[in-house]
């Protein structure tokens, strides 16, 4: 904002690439210990492929230069993903971040020519050149022999229906681009993309435009200029379409992202059309805007591509601070430097966070995602509840119960007002296969503790659980993870699942979210402590990752049985000492015992003896009497 900031913060990144030239030894230098550094994130890489304002030639280009870029420029921790635009389909997310090369590649090599759709920037010369009143530079073009007056009005009604779905094409672009933005900031680190377009034309922003000048000659300000002189009707809706892209380009300069736009405008066309009905203005503005780098002739492709290299293999971070107001304001940025010759890059503001009250549908989803999916969310450090996942089986399916305590302490800044209740369950790769979503009221959050508890049905995987509890009026979150392992099903034999830990606390309060229709019809009075089969007058579940040493942990069993009638089955527990490798035997009392179908339950208590404070892993084994079958459960457990 025109105001000199002191630099607190400085990061310098070098990428290393291999040389082929031989090392020549360097003097002997003396060791000296380096002071331990942070790991720095990877880079990041979209390959953006704007099949709206693009050709045939250009596509064919467009691929050429996005798989030399994945061939030759990548190194094995660069996360690559794929984007893509076009009128028909809008803006597409082929695939996210991933180190996958080969994977991304196969994306790439699939696209063809019927994804393009419009070509706008031939509607836009033939459209001004008919104005104007220009016969064709092209021999390949109409010229008018007779009647050409007659001639000119049908072809200019035709081309201005052509344009007005252009400039429709253009509002969507916008927008979409608009969403993207907002989505990159939720995205941690600084993202590079790669964007192969031959951009919006100049002329859908500018109206009429201004006698033909050089790009250099054009203000990087403002996208109204040659509006000054025209009467137009569209004059106002151009202003429009202009404001809208000039918020995009903030919102773009605030992602943490920057644009390396390589034009697909066929030189051709380049003889017959005025620098402004092309799209070299926009691709440059919105390039400048975020600090990235715009590249003519994409024949060129490899010089490019190498540039960008050295562009993103090779960069300072800056940080300063700055005010905590949530108000929502842009702040421009302007980078300078002392050394003369240098040409900076860099994004051009950054927007404050604002209120959750005046955030949009789109902000709000986008909120959630952040919190739903990142480790440490964008805007917001949650509060953090715990959580414990269990796998069972119920007639044959794999199944989870995803358990959370909603600690009221905790919980008193986020739980006063309408809330939301969101349990989500990711597969091994980071998909959604899961989610359910309640609004609930909490009467009074401060008065005790309560548990919220959900059963999914799953197949055998690997599975990641997050419970998020918002407040829909202020946007305060809270948030518990757990991850579980759901086995394949045994045709026989034994199978124990994991523990179910208890503590003696007497007439805790449980809040039912997600019950899968079968189990509901079942038991239509559907109840946590019915299913697992303890009494809630008496113990409540122990969520906690820790024990107190020399205490007695209630705990509940489960253990299947197929196949395999009159079984008699006996019960051990150990823990195990991650930092030496130790086991201790632990002393298990069952203190009742169930048989229900194929499968028995058991109430135990086990005795935690005097050991060190650490890490554990608590083991339970499930021994057959007869057969000698076992079946073992571990969970992780810290002692204090």
């Amino acid at each position: 904002n025109g105001e000199k900031q002191r630099i607190t913060e400085f990061e310098k990144h070098v990428l290393s690439l291999p040389s082929g030239k031989k090392e020549v030894p360097s003097e002997e230098m003396i060791k000296t210990q380096a002071s331990p550094g942070r790991e720095l994130m990877p880079r990041k890489f979209f390959l953006f492929f704007d099949f709206a304002f693009n050709n045939a030639i250009g596509l064919e280009k467009t691929k050429q230069a996005a798989l030399h870029f994945i061939d030759s420029q990548l190194q094995p921790t660069d996360e690559v993903g794929v984007l893509s635009y076009s009128a028909t389909k809008s803006l597409r997310l082929h695939e996210y971040l991933m180190t996958d090369h080969r994977k991304v590649r196969d994306i790439v090599q699939a696209f063809g020519m019927k994804e393009i759709a419009g070509r706008a920037e031939d509607f836009e010369a033939k459209y001004w050149s008919l104005l104007k009143e220009e016969n064709p530079k092209d021999a390949s073009s109409s010229g008018y022999v007779f009647d050409p007056d007659e001639q000119r009005k049908k072809e200019l009604g035709f081309l201005r229906n052509q344009r007005e779905e252009a400039k429709l094409q253009t509002y969507n672009f916008v927008r979409k681009m608009t969403d993207l933005a907002k989505a990159l900031r939720y995205v941690p680190g600084h993202k590079s993309i790669i964007f192969f377009s031959s951009g919006v034309p100049y002329s859908v922003f500018s109206g009429i435009p201004a006698p033909e000048i050089s790009p250099d000659q054009t203000s990087q300000d403002s996208l109204t200029w040659g509006m000054e002189n025209t009467d137009q009707p569209e004059r106002f809706e151009s202003s429009h379409l202009s404001s809208r892209y000039e918020d995009m380009l903030k919102e773009l300069s605030a992602a943490n992202c920057a644009f390396y736009a390589l034009d697909t405008q066929e030189l051709s066309s380049t003889l017959t059309s005025v620098v402004q009905t092309r799209g070299a203005f926009t691709l440059q503005k919105m390039t400048s805007a975020t600090g990235g780098k715009y590249f003519g002739n994409i024949n060129n492709y490899r010089q490019h591509i190498e540039k960008i290299q050295d562009l993103t293999g090779c960069y300072y971070v800056l940080g300063y601070y700055v005010d905590d107001k949530w108000d929502g304001a842009y702040h421009k940025i302007k980078v300078e430097v002392t050394k003369p010759g240098c040409e900076v890059h860099a994004q051009k503001g950054y927007f404050n966070p604002k209120p959750f009250k005046e955030y949009n549908r789109l902000e709000r989803m986008l909120h959630l995602v952040d919190l739903a999916l990142s480790e440490e969310p964008l805007f917001q450090t949650p509060v953090r509840l715990p959580s414990e996942v269990f796998s069972y089986s119920s007639e044959g399916e794999a199944d989870l119960c995803f358990i959370s305590k909603m600690e009221a302490e905790k919980l008193r800044e986020v739980a006063e007002g309408k809330l939301e209740v969101i349990s989500i369950v990711f597969d091994k790769e980071g998909n959604i296969v899961k989610m359910h979503r309640e609004e609930k009221t909490l009467k009074d959050p401060s008065e005790e503790d309560s548990y919220y508890y959900s059963f999914f049905s799953l197949p055998p995987g690997n599975y990641a659980c997050r419970l998020v509890i918002r407040n829909l009026e202020t946007g305060r979150v809270a948030v518990a993870s757990s991850a579980a392992v759901i086995g394949n099903q045994r045709l026989t034999g034994i199978h124990l699942f994991p523990p179910l830990l208890l503590t003696p606390e007497k007439n805790a309060k449980y809040i039912r979210g997600n019950i899968p229709k079968p189990l509901v019809e079942k038991s239509p009075g559907f109840s946590l402590a019915n299913f697992f089969h303890f009494d809630i007058s008496q113990y409540s579940l122990h969520l906690e990752d820790f024990v107190l040493a020399n205490t007695l942990v209630p705990a509940l069993l489960r253990c299947s049985i197929v196949n395999m009638p009159n079984s008699e089955i006996n019960l051990s527990s150990s823990l195990l000492e991650k930092s030496s490798g130790k086991t201790t035997p632990l002393t298990l009392i069952v203190l009742s015992e169930e048989l229900k179908e194929d499968e028995k339950r058991f109430l135990v208590n086990i005795h935690i003896p005097e050991l060190p404070a650490g890490e554990y892993a608590l083991n339970f084994t499930a021994t057959e009497k007869t057969s000698k079958s076992e079946s073992v459960t571990t969970r992780p457990l810290k002692i204090r």
